[in-house]
């Protein structure tokens, strides 16, 4: 089995070959005299060598640049990337382009929703438009008339939207581990397994699997030497960290012997390589803190409009703009009790405000999920398209009181938003949410070979990686925990991937 990483880009750049052949009859004319010119039963004398569809707007822009795939064994042409789903293929033109000179080239079409059954010769002046709706097929025969090839021609249409975001309702189950009474939970990544925090009000449940898809998780319980506040587990490279509903900050290697650290915090913001950040109230205001201090470290004021409590959880991830990794979160409540909108990052030393105020989409907004996920692009000039990664903020509670079911995205770094499109929208069957947890898994797609088409690689594609974002838990509008796992992904990424 190969197993390849696809990027996922849309490579849909037809392929001419420089041999565009004319057609002849079966006789040839050779140095001028009366000899009959007689080609071998190579195959080579039915070669296609090149299918693209002419241009036209009115049916799809950059219609001329989409790749055709012509596989000679099979006698297939098609186009591995499927066209936009509703793109009409009822009326098109062709180009055809072969090897060798051919005496013939007849489409025969059955079955189309708007063309009746017929023949049609192809000439390289043919201007008559064909139905692919039904069976298109194309036979080629050889100049000399001994050999024939026949192909079936396949324009493809996706039948879904490929660049729609979907949380498919047979995706659904149970949170792991839930139970009547349970009154929070929280979900993290930590020592190479998923683990998930749950309280009733008397004892924990802690629930670890290898795989965030696992159905059955391993279950623990304890009761803890305090009352946490579950919402605020967080893991480091090395540790869990919880605060009581006290704020005293606590420690464990396995979340189930705790110990406390000896500091009292107001929040817990996230987790930074070893550390923990979090705000600590002094008699003049809020500070920065960390836990455990690095060496030098001093606890700050915080600026004015930074989030002290009900931020988005802290995420930490790569970027090509700085040389250490950056931390981000988004929303939460300043020391004035005001709701904010903005987004903060931190670069292992300091905090700044990171979104543009002139170009201000999101939502004042507590409690929000922030989750790094991806989105495409089309490129310019071409049906072609490059994923990019982008920040989601989803859930939250806003400032009348009401859930955010909106999604809102940034390919910027987070410096700028755009509230996303009816395509990346949660379906009505989704409860409106804050506080739930957003992780993307990375899994294995596996495809049947007699289910898909070849792709355009010298070896096939058994399997690839596919990311899946899994939504954990969370509140709804009345404040209970919401009892399930969503499993949402781009259409497109699990399609049999184009290389």
């Amino acid at each position: 089995m190969i197993k390849k990483t696809p990027l996922y880009l849309l490579l849909a750049i037809a392929v001419l070959f420089s041999t565009s052949a004319s057609f002849t009859s079966c006789k040839k004319d050779k140095d001028d005299d009366d000899d009959t010119f007689t080609y071998s039963s190579s195959t080579q004398t039915t070669l296609v060598t090149g299918f693209s569809l002419q241009a036209d707007a009115e049916v799809l822009a950059s219609l001329d640049s989409v790749h055709f795939t012509i596989d000679y064994d099979r006698g297939l042409i098609y186009n591995a990337d499927s066209l936009p789903v509703g793109t009409k293929v009822t009326g098109l033109k062709v180009n055809v382009n072969f090897l060798n000179n051919v005496s013939s080239a007849v489409f025969s079409i059955t079955g189309a929703t708007q063309q009746a059954d017929t023949t049609i010769e192809y000439t390289a002046s043919m201007s008559q438009k064909l139905d692919f709706t039904g069976q298109t097929m194309l036979k080629v025969t050889s100049a000399d008339g001994l050999q024939e090839k026949n192909y079936e021609v396949k324009v493809l249409v996706h039948k879904v939207n490929p660049d729609s975001l979907v949380w498919p309702v047979e995706w659904q189950r149970q949170l792991p581990g839930f139970s009547e009474g349970a009154m929070g939970c929280k979900a993290v990544e930590h020592d190479g397994q998923y683990l998930i925090m749950m309280y009733d009000g008397m004892a924990c449940q802690l629930l670890t699997a290898s795989s965030i898809s696992q159905i059955t998780w391993e279950k623990q319980s304890f009761i803890p030497p305090f009352t946490p506040q579950v919402s605020t587990l967080t893991a480091t490279d090395k540790e869990l960290y919880v605060l009581s509903t006290d704020g005293a900050l606590y420690c464990s290697p396995d979340g189930l012997e705790w110990t406390s650290c000896g500091v009292t915090w107001h929040s817990l913001l996230g987790a930074y390589g070893d550390r923990v950040l979090g705000i600590m109230k002094g008699d003049d205001g809020y500070y920065h803190d960390e836990y455990p201090r690095s060496e030098g470290f001093t606890a700050t004021h915080v600026e004015d409009g930074f989030p002290v409590s009900n931020s988005s959880g802290m995420i930490e991830t790569d970027n090509s703009w700085t040389v250490s990794q950056q931390a981000m979160i988004v929303g939460g409540i300043d020391a004035n009790g005001n709701l904010l909108a903005d987004v903060w990052g931190y670069d292992g030393q300091r905090w700044g405000k990171i979104n543009n105020i002139h170009s201000q989409t999101l939502p004042a907004i507590a409690d929000a999920t922030l989750v790094p996920y991806f989105t495409y692009r089309r490129l310019a000039g071409v049906r072609r398209y490059a994923i990019q990664p982008t920040w989601y903020v989803m859930g939250g509670r806003l400032g009348d009181g009401s859930l955010n079911d909106d999604i809102y995205l940034s390919s910027t770094q987070g410096i700028t938003w755009s509230k996303a499109d009816s395509t990346i929208a949660f379906p009505s069957y989704v409860p409106e949410f804050y506080g739930a947890q957003a992780i993307v898994s990375v899994e294995s797609m596996t495809a049947s070979g007699a289910n898909y088409l070849p792709r355009r690689i010298q070896s096939p594609v058994t399997s690839w990686d596919c990311p899946f974002i899994y939504l954990i838990g969370g509140y709804d509008a009345q404040g209970e925990l919401i009892p399930y796992v969503w499993r949402g992904v781009f259409n497109r990424m699990t399609n049999y991937p184009v290389y």
